[in-house]
């Protein structure tokens, strides 16, 4: 096993000298605070050093890779093919009229044109 040693990066790099500029919207303006065990920042700040990025950016990094991780299997639907087939026959059949749904969506967009109210938040 061998070490290397790198030497110390700058801690302040502004944005303009890494070609990256940010407008007033994408400003960072939020913070997030963390208790840590030592042994836990020690290692963070060791996997940040390897990566030569700060602790900041390496932390902020990790935690957006996980958080897409978890959204986008939160969002997807897995199917066996004998579901696949199921969805795609339901599809396929005439749609069928359920007269008090249908009751509650007209009552629902009255409800909504007179609040003025122009659509439904998406989830």
């Amino acid at each position: 096993m061998y070490s290397v040693c790198t030497p110390p990066r700058e801690t302040v790099t502004s944005a303009v000298t890494r070609g990256v500029f940010m407008s007033t919207e994408n400003a960072r303006s939020e913070r997030l605070n963390m208790r840590l065990t030592p042994e836990a920042l020690a290692t963070i700040r060791e996997a940040a050093s390897a990566q030569q990025q700060d602790v900041s950016a390496f932390v902020l990094g990790a935690a957006m890779e996980r958080a897409r991780e978890v959204l986008l299997r939160d969002r997807v639907i897995k199917l066996t093919p004998r579901e696949v087939d199921q969805v795609e026959a339901a599809l396929n059949e005439d749609a069928t009229v359920i007269p008090e749904l249908a009751a509650a969506i007209t009552a629902a967009r009255r409800d909504m044109k007179r609040l003025g109210v122009k659509e439904l938040a998406s989830r």
